[in-house]
């Protein structure tokens, strides 16, 4: 019986209150030292140093401990009468009820900055787990989508349009597995490193341009329109990140519509004449209250696709972060599931450098 009894869980978080026990012993033993010498009206104060410490690193429970056993301390050893419990000057019970209130404050603070610093660990343990395997499978992935390119291209293959299909469907899982680790990777250089753009003045139909030519295989047998307002001016961002961004919000509005449905984007200022606007609209699978801000939230994935759509929900969580790191906003909006999606970027429109006139 002994082993299954030491062998509770209770067991394992003893030393946490035997060393706020310790603590408030200690505390109490350097007080009485010091009474001996000088005079020290709030004792109790000192005893919240055993309270943040046990909050900090063994959790609630110790800190309560170390509180309650401070409070026992500071009646029995140094408030009249000595070595009672019983208070009976007024200050000093006002005192008692003030280390109450200021100890369970104190440790709560200290426990959620415990929480936040065991967080911030398994994020960074995650994150370099993930770049780690993703880096890993770079290698081989580039092996495997050049393989299929070139088999793509063979007439044999093509001759044979069971084999040819066969190599399309490879060449498919293998760039969807490529956009996946090129998403994991990105997530965890944002995470780790934040986002430095480096600002140009650039064309928004060359961005545009730029991303309809690379997402042409998600695009494939979808009507895509593309609308561009007279007289725009130039949009001051990093057009790396832009095209990125603008990458995933496309291929998202592509994977939750059905082919042939349309996809239409659009260019224009605002009415404000504040902000340029990027559109993409669709008319797919629409968004649910509540969905169109959770849908940039990290790893978020909707429980309506979550086993019928492929994806790891960091794509759109991407965008909104390089998007922002280019001084605009991305929002989401959809009148209800099944009615479509329009997805918008504003970003602001800043006036041109102007030429320096030459010295006469």
């Amino acid at each position: 019986m002994a082993p299954r009894l030491f062998g509770h869980p209770i067991f394992n978080r003893l030393p946490g209150y035997l060393y706020a026990l310790i603590l408030v012993a200690i505390v109490t033993a350097v007080l009485g030292g010091v009474l001996l010498v000088y005079t020290i009206e709030h004792v109790t104060i000192l005893y919240l140093i055993p309270v943040l410490v046990a909050a900090l690193y063994w959790g609630i429970g110790p800190a309560l401990a170390a509180a309650i056993s401070g409070i026992a301390a500071s009646a029995f050893f140094f408030y009249p009468p000595i070595f009672d419990l019983r208070v009976q000057n007024p200050s000093q019970i006002i005192d008692l009820v003030l280390f109450i209130i200021v100890a369970v404050v104190t440790g709560q603070l200290a426990l959620t900055t415990r929480q936040a610093r065991s967080r911030a660990q398994a994020e960074s343990l995650r994150n370099a787990l993930i770049g780690s395997v993703s880096h890993e499978l770079q290698t081989p992935l580039a092996a495997i989508v050049g393989s299929a390119s070139i088999l793509t291209g063979s007439e044999a293959v093509a001759a044979d349009q069971q084999l040819a299909e066969l190599v399309r469907v490879i060449r498919a899982g293998a760039d969807r597995l490529n956009s996946d680790i090129q998403n994991l990777l990105d997530a965890t250089r944002i995470s780790s490193d934040g986002v430095r753009p480096h600002m140009e003045w650039v064309d928004l139909e060359d961005i545009v341009n730029g991303v309809l030519k690379r997402k042409q295989d998600a695009l494939r047998n979808r009507q895509v329109s593309l609308s561009i307002a007279d007289d725009l001016p130039l949009a001051y961002v990093d057009p790396s990140l832009m095209q990125s961004a603008l990458g995933q919000i496309v291929e998202n509005a592509a994977k939750y519509s059905n082919a042939p449905g349309p996809i239409a984007i659009a260019i224009e200022a605002a009415a404000d004449g504040m902000t340029m606007q990027i559109k993409v609209i669709d008319q797919g699978e629409g968004l649910s209250l509540g969905e169109p801000e959770r849908i940039f939230e990290q790893f978020y994935r909707s429980a309506r696709h979550a086993n019928t759509v492929p994806g790891s929900g960091l794509g759109l969580w991407i965008a909104r972060a390089l998007i922002e790191a280019c001084c605009g906003r991305v929002r989401a909006f959809s009148v209800g599931v099944g009615q479509g999606t329009t997805m918008r970027i504003d970003l602001p429109i800043r006036p041109a450098p102007q030429p320096e006139a030459d010295d006469a």
